[in-house]
């Protein structure tokens, strides 16, 4: 049987036509592809950004944060770190602090190796901090409880009081920490 030649230019348009489809869908799988891998390398270029100079501002906070007048941080042995310890420096003669108190006071903190990671003493300048003793980690809610007004005592507080022992990449410290900390006044 022949074909005739409008049959055979149908069959020549038709393989045309899915040579074409089928080059064109790769292109366009190709095209989507490389589109995929640039946003892929923005967000990461981006992610990086961010986090480089979200470490930058924790090295200049840890800078910035300076010990209290008359006292200092010091490495301790975090593996000797069991309980929480309370310490009075100075015993105050004000009302005693409950667990729910807020409270003003300044302070500052340490980690094992003796780094200030936080302090209300920024550059030479202390401004006491005001907050609820029932809104802030265990140690400090049960070291507080039952110190008077006026008190100055030192917090050596075991992980699990603390925020963990482990570095879950939010920026606070892990392990156990200590405190000196300034009770001013009861809100």
């Amino acid at each position: 049987m022949a074909t005739s030649n409008a049959q055979r230019i149908g069959i020549w348009v038709i393989a045309v036509v899915m040579v074409v489809g089928t080059i064109g869908s790769f292109f366009i799988i190709v095209v989507a592809n490389q589109n995929q891998q640039t946003d892929q390398r923005i967000a990461q270029e981006n992610y990086q950004k961010q986090l480089e100079e979200f470490q930058k501002a924790q090295e200049e906070a840890k800078k910035a944060n300076r010990p209290l007048d008359g006292h200092k941080a010091t490495s301790f042995n975090a593996d000797k770190v069991t309980e929480l310890k309370v310490e009075v420096l100075k015993q105050g003669d004000g009302k005693v602090l409950k667990a729910d108190s807020t409270i003003s006071a300044n302070y500052f903190g340490w980690t094992s190796d003796g780094a200030i990671f936080d302090s209300s003493n920024k550059d030479g300048v202390t401004t006491p901090i005001e907050f609820g003793l029932d809104g802030v980690i265990e140690g400090w809610t049960k070291g507080l409880t039952g110190v008077k007004v006026g008190s100055t005592v030192q917090l050596t507080i075991p992980a699990e009081q603390a925020y963990g022992d482990q570095d879950d990449g939010s920026g606070r410290p892990f392990g156990p920490l200590m405190f000196i900390v300034e009770v001013k006044e009861l809100k």
